[in-house]
């Protein structure tokens, strides 16, 4: 596959062999390592706009205990969700290993750093490998995997802004922003049929339609009512323990904020961030972060800024390590031949 990258090998799914999945990876740390460095010149932004010598003495004088359980917080919601994962994989009759399942599935967290979560999708191909499952078939997994921790989030935003009645406005703008669009573009087929009325003969189109109506015919198997209600039995959850975070990272640093009104500050300013398709929602979440932390709870200069720095560390940078260490794991089943069958 020439020129490969993810958005190609996507429009080409049955195209990916071992050596391109490899070129892939190697393409997906090089964004991981830009990432890296983009993140740490946010953090030493926010250092210096919190006074260095103050942010960093807050952090080294922070109760490792109590941070350590941000870390706990995060992973607990990675392993909740993951039941929705299995679930996933249930409703198609697909019962991989486990321990191969569950590879996969945390591998996911090291691509939160790419654009809008794109390359989540590669973990498609390596669902693929252990299912011996068409690759298009299985897409839909990791789709709606993604969309529903969306919509948990959007969900668990809107109630902490409406109950504390909040940015309420601009968190039901933000939501739409979040939801909407990969509802129309990849969960439900509805907009994909009428588009493919209109533009189905045109040449630009076509390059969708070779692999479209297949996957929204699999992806009509997890677009149902019971689906969305189980899946948001357990992102909601998932998502407080997550959006906790903050709250046993003040916690460390000696700031006793509410646990609701921390897990509203975070969410919100998650939100935020997501709705900017900005790899890991660099810049974004944290400056909102900062200005939430200060306006809703109180939370002085040094502290915000020392807390913001501290809990993008327990969670996105915690995933994306904790994913990574998954990511190269799964990388023996490509080296493995897959017998009886090639890789779709």
């Amino acid at each position: 596959m020439a020129n490969l990258s993810i958005w190609a090998a996507l429009k080409n799914p049955r195209s990916i062999t071992s050596e391109n999945y490899m070129k892939l990876i190697r393409r997906a740390r090089i964004i991981v390592g830009v990432g890296l460095v983009g993140s740490i010149i946010v953090f030493l932004v926010l250092a210096w706009l919190g006074g260095i010598s103050n942010v960093v003495n807050t952090i080294l004088s922070s109760n490792l205990m109590l941070f350590a359980l941000a870390f706990i917080a995060v992973f607990l919601g990675m392993a909740i969700r993951f039941v929705k994962w299995r679930y996933y994989l249930g409703v198609y009759g697909l019962r991989p290993v486990l321990s191969k399942s569950m590879a996969v599935y945390f591998s996911l967290y090291a691509m939160d750093i790419t654009p809008a979560q794109i390359g989540r999708m590669l973990a498609a191909y390596s669902l693929s490998r252990i299912s011996k499952a068409k690759t298009i078939q299985v897409l839909p997994v990791v789709t709606m995997d993604i969309f529903t921790d969306s919509l948990g989030f959007a969900a668990l935003t809107f109630v902490t802004a409406l109950y504390f009645n909040q940015y309420l406005i601009y968190v039901i703008a933000a939501d739409l922003v979040l939801v909407l669009p990969p509802f129309l573009f990849f969960i439900n087929g509805w907009f994909y049929r009428r588009t493919k009325a209109f533009m189905g003969k045109h040449k630009f189109f076509r390059i969708f339609t070779i692999y479209g109506d297949e996957y929204f015919a699999a992806q009509s198997a997890l677009n149902r009512w019971d689906v969305y209600v189980v899946s948001l039995l357990i992102t909601i959850p998932a998502a407080l323990l997550w959006t906790s975070a903050l709250y046993f990272t003040l916690a460390s640093i000696g700031v006793h904020a509410p646990l609701m009104q921390s897990i509203f500050v975070f969410s919100t300013s998650q939100l935020f961030g997501m709705i900017s398709t900005i790899p890991g929602s660099l810049g974004i979440t944290d400056g909102s972060l900062v200005a939430l932390m200060q306006a809703s709870l109180g939370v002085n200069a040094a502290a915000s800024y020392a807390a913001a720095i501290m809990v993008r560390l327990s969670t996105l940078w915690f995933g994306i390590v904790f994913g990574s260490v998954f990511l190269f794991y799964t990388m023996k089943y490509w080296r493995m031949k897959r017998k009886g069958s090639k890789i779709s």
